[in-house]
């Protein structure tokens, strides 16, 4: 519930980065809104149940959005440390397998890689617990109007139209958050050139159910230098629970064709899979997930964008050197401190 006495204060995305941003706003004394227009939390650390029905694993979590996340950043690592202990997410693995363009495939090791036995979307949720979140609203426009006020209108539930906020959090991709932002404010102008200051490349997600495991065991895979993907995971081996689930990405080029009809993709992607995997049988099901806007190809090394005349902000994994879970993370906890401080002032 919103504090009569606080700051008003709104976090747009329900993602890592909204969520850490209003975490922090929280420790700050600080209760903010967050309006997401997904039905669950979580942004792109997706998961969901797939196959829908009449599969003998129905009902298995599947992860189509990130694939794992590392944890180097000591008040990170502390979160992800809590999370592990509650059962919420595991260590998986260091090691990857790489497959070449001739076939070969080698072992690449690494820092530790997390899952979460119940999908990455469960790691948001945990830390999403005790926030007011309000799912299903559509956020149409923010703008700041001569006195630099800024005027939120959003859509059912919450019915805004040019709702006054002290301050506006956009954690999301930043051609997202570019689609919101209206008005000829400089403030304004400023945040749209910074949410439009990195290239996005698309992914398409295909999952794939098999009646039994066909492979050689792995945890995951990078593709390299295959024209169809760039990534396959054992979803099986993921969760924990040894499904015999693969989910691959195809690659940027390829994905970027599918994106206006993405169901296109899975024939290719199961025959890429097949043939890096040289997999025999034909999968049981298949389904596909779209990413317009997947990763930044670049991110800035400062944490986040601030227009401190407005208290407008943008985070997310585009910024504090992403692309990844644990910079989008940062990316929003210090935004949230950022404008904490901002509203003190």
């Amino acid at each position: 519930m919103h504090r009569p006495d606080s700051p008003r204060v709104l976090v747009v995305g329900a993602g890592i980065s909204g969520i850490a941003c209003a975490r922090s706003l929280q420790r700050a004394q600080i209760t903010p809104w967050i309006l997401d227009r997904g039905r669950v939390v979580g942004g792109r650390m997706a998961s969901r149940r797939l196959p829908r029905s009449g599969q003998p694993d129905a009902g298995h979590i599947t992860d189509i959005g990130a694939s794992y996340f590392t944890a180097r950043e000591p008040e990170f690592l502390a979160e992800v440390e809590t999370l592990v202990a509650s059962g919420v997410v595991r260590p998986w693995t260091d090691t990857f397998a790489v497959a070449a363009a001739d076939g070969q495939i080698s072992r690449r090791t690494g820092p530790m890689r997390y899952a979460a036995p119940g999908g990455l979307r469960s790691v948001v949720a945990a830390l999403a617990m005790d926030l007011p979140v309000v799912q299903g609203t559509d956020v149409s426009r923010v703008e700041a109007d001569a006195g630099g006020r800024l005027l939120v209108d959003a859509g059912p539930p919450v019915a805004w139209a040019g709702e006054v906020m002290d301050a506006v959090a956009l954690c999301m991709p930043g051609p997202q958050a570019h689609r919101l932002l209206a008005g000829t404010h400089p403030g304004i102008a400023a945040a749209q050139r910074a949410a439009l200051s990195h290239s996005w490349e698309p992914v398409i997600a295909v999952s794939v159910g098999f009646a039994e495991l066909g492979w050689q065991p792995f945890d995951g895979m990078f593709v390299n230098d295959d024209p169809t993907l760039t990534w396959i995971a054992d979803d099986g081996a993921r969760r924990g629970n040894g499904a015999p689930v693969l989910v691959a990405h195809l690659a940027p080029e390829l994905a970027a064709t599918c994106l206006d009809d993405p169901t296109q993709a899975g024939d290719p992607a199961v025959s890429a899979v097949r043939r890096v995997l040289d997999i025999e049988v034909d999968p049981i099901w298949v389904d596909v997930h779209r990413w317009t806007f997947a990763r930044p190809t670049g991110a800035a090394e400062e944490p986040y964008f601030l227009e401190p005349g407005l208290g407008l902000g943008l985070a997310g994994d585009a910024w504090a050197g992403g692309p990844r879970v644990e910079a989008a993370w940062c990316s929003g906890r210090d935004l949230g401190r950022a404008l904490a401080v901002h509203l003190d002032g």
